[in-house]
C-alpha cells in the first residue's frame, strides 16, 4: 500500500478524486488508490510533546509530533496521499526523506522522522501552473463528510514555496471540478521556522468566481489538499506539522509564556501554571542619561489610556506583537538606546497586588523569542541595576524565532535572581528602526511558540 503512496505522484489525479488507477471508474478512497490503506489504525493523539516530554501544542485533528499518520476526522478515512500536475501535462513531484516502499509502517516512519508530513517539492515543466502537494482523505469511498462546524482550518507548517489549502467536495453525485474547489492561500515561511495560520471557511474562495464558497460546500467535503506552487525547476521543502479546526485553534502549553498573535493578548507574561508568576510589559529609553530616543506606537502613547492593559492590548492587536518604531538619538548620552521589557513580579496573597520581585527562572533553561527588527537588537537578562547579560538578536524582517540557553547568553547565574528581560535597540548615531516582539517562551531547542502570521503586520 505504501507503494501506492509513492505511485500517486505519477498517476492521474483529479482534485477531490483519490482513486489512483487511470483506468478505474471509481472515485473517492479505494483499496487500489488509498495511499495508506495498510497503515494500522493508530490511536489519535492530538496533543504534541516536546523532546523533554512536556506538552507543547494541542491540535484536535492531527499532530505530526505524535508519529501517528492518520488524521482524526471521525471516520475510517483520514489518510495522507500525494498529488501532482501530471494530468495537466506537468512533471512535478515530491521527494520524501524516508524511503516509501511496500511496508505500511513506512508512513508512520516518515511522520516520526519529520515530526509532521514533510518532503521536498520539485516543480517540473509542462504545466502552466506547476504544482505538487499532499492531501488528507476526509471521507470514505462514495461518501462525504460535514465539516461545516469546524468553522475553518488552522495549520502549523513550514514551506519554502507558496501553498494553497484546497477543499475537495461533491457537486451533486460527482466530484467538483478543480476550478470550482474553494481554496485559501498560505504564504511561504521563513526558512527553518514553523508558522501557524488560521482561515475561516469564508476565507476559502472558488477560483472560477472568486466569491464566498457558501456553507453548503463544507457539508459535503471529500478531501483537504495542501498544494505548493512556483516556477518550473523551482524546488522547496515543506513540513505540515499539525492540523486543527478553526473552532479549536492551536493551543499552546506553558512553554509559550506570551503570544502576541493570540486572540486575546494580555499585558501579563504568564510564567506559571496558576497564572500568578510572571511579569508585565514596559517600555524604556535613554532620556534619564541625557539621550533623546523615543518609541512611537501606532496605538498612541500609554499616557493617553486609562489603564496599561488597555494600551498593551491595542498595541499588540494593531501589529500582532509588542511593536513600535524606535527613533534613536543619543543627545548628550554616550549611546542611544530604547526598548521594551518584561518586569518580573511577585504576588501578594493578602492584597492581591503584584510587586517587582527578583525570581529564580533557572528552570526555563533559557528563552525563545519570536521577533522582527530592521537592525540587530539585544535580548538582555537583568538581575539588578548593574548586573545584566545578553546577546544579539540578528536583524530579521520576517517573523523569526530564536531560542537561546542561559549558557548562550552567558548569564553567569543571573537567571537565579532575574528582575527583568529586555529587548533593546542601540546606536552611536541617529537611527529609525521598526521592531516587533511577537512571542516569548521558555527554552526548547525546536521552539516554544507557534504564531499566527496572518495577525502580524509586515514591515
Amino acid at each position: 500500500m505504501i507503494k501506492k503512496f509513492v505511485d500517486l505522484s505519477a498517476c492521474a489525479f483529479l482534485l477531490g478524486a483519490i482513486a489512483c488507477s487511470k483506468t478505474s471508474e471509481t472515485t473517492g478512497i479505494t483499496e487500489e488508490g488509498n495511499p495508506i490503506a495498510g497503515v494500522s489504525s493508530s490511536s489519535f493523539v492530538p496533543e504534541s510533546s516536546s523532546s523533554d516530554g512536556s506538552a507543547r501544542y494541542k491540535f484536535d485533528l492531527w499532530n505530526g509530533s505524535t508519529g501517528a499518520a492518520r488524521v482524526n476526522v471521525g471516520n475510517n478515512a483520514g489518510y495522507w496521499y500525494s498529488v501532482d500536475d501530471v494530468e495537466e501535462g506537468g512533471s512535478s513531484s515530491i521527494k520524501f526523506p524516508v524511503p516509501l516502499e511496500n511496508e505500511s509502517d513506512k508512513i508512520d516512519s516518515l511522520v516520526s522522522y519529520c515530526g509532521g508530513m514533510c518532503g521536498t517539492v520539485e516543480l517540473g515543466e509542462g504545466s502552466s501552473a506547476p504544482s505538487a502537494g499532499v492531501g488528507i482523505a476526509l471521507a470514505e469511498k462514495d461518501s462525504t463528510i460535514d465539516i461545516s462546524d469546524w468553522d475553518g482550518l488552522c495549520i502549523s507548517y513550514e514551506s519554502e514555496l507558496s501553498m494553497k489549502g484546497i477543499l475537495g467536495y461533491k457537486d451533486g453525485e460527482a466530484d467538483a471540478s478543480a476550478e470550482n474547489m474553494p481554496s485559501v492561500n498560505f504564504d511561504k515561511t521563513a526558512k527553518g521556522a514553523a508558522s501557524s495560520r488560521c482561515a475561516q471557511w469564508a476565507d476559502f474562495k472558488q477560483n472560477s468566481a472568486n466569491v464566498n464558497s457558501g456553507s453548503s460546500i463544507f457539508k459535503k467535503a471529500t478531501s483537504l489538499i495542501f498544494k505548493f506552487y512556483g516556477n518550473p525547476k523551482e524546488s522547496g521543502y515543506f513540513n505540515i506539522k499539525g492540523v486543527s479546526s478553526y473552532k479549536h485553534g492551536i493551543v499552546e502549553s506553558e512553554t509559550c509564556l506570551w503570544n502576541g498573535t493570540s486572540k486575546d493578548p494580555s499585558d501579563f507574561v504568564k510564567a506559571t501554571a496558576n497564572g500568578i508568576g510572571g511579569g508585565f510589559w514596559y517600555a524604556y529609553n535613554d532620556n534619564d542619561l541625557g539621550g533623546a530616543s523615543v518609541l512611537v506606537w501606532e496605538a498612541g502613547s500609554p499616557e493617553e489610556y486609562m489603564s496599561s492593559s488597555e494600551w498593551v492590548s491595542d498595541v499588540v492587536s494593531a501589529k500582532g506583537g509588542f511593536s513600535a518604531t524606535a527613533f534613536l538619538d543619543k543627545g548628550s548620552a554616550n549611546q542611544a538606546f530604547a526598548g521594551v521589557g518584561i518586569k518580573i513580579v511577585g504576588y501578594d496573597d493578602e492584597t492581591s497586588d503584584y510587586y517587582p520581585m527578583a525570581s529564580n527562572i533557572e528552570d526555563w533553561d533559557g528563552i525563545c523569542v519570536t521577533y522582527m527588527s530592521e537592525r540587530d537588537m539585544h535580548v538582555i537578562l537583568v538581575s539588578d541595576s548593574v548586573s545584566e547579560k545578553g546577546t544579539v538578536l540578528e536583524k530579521a524582517i520576517t517573523p523569526t524565532e530564536k531560542c537561546l540557553t542561559w549558557k548562550d547568553m552567558a548569564t553567569e547565574g543571573l537567571e537565579k535572581s532575574a528582575r527583568a528581560i529586555k529587548f533593546e535597540l542601540n546606536a552611536d548615531s541617529s537611527a529609525q528602526v521598526r521592531f516587533n516582539i511577537i512571542a516569548i517562551g521558555k527554552y526548547l531547542p525546536d521552539g516554544a511558540c507557534v504564531i499566527d502570521e496572518s495577525r502580524v503586520a509586515q514591515f
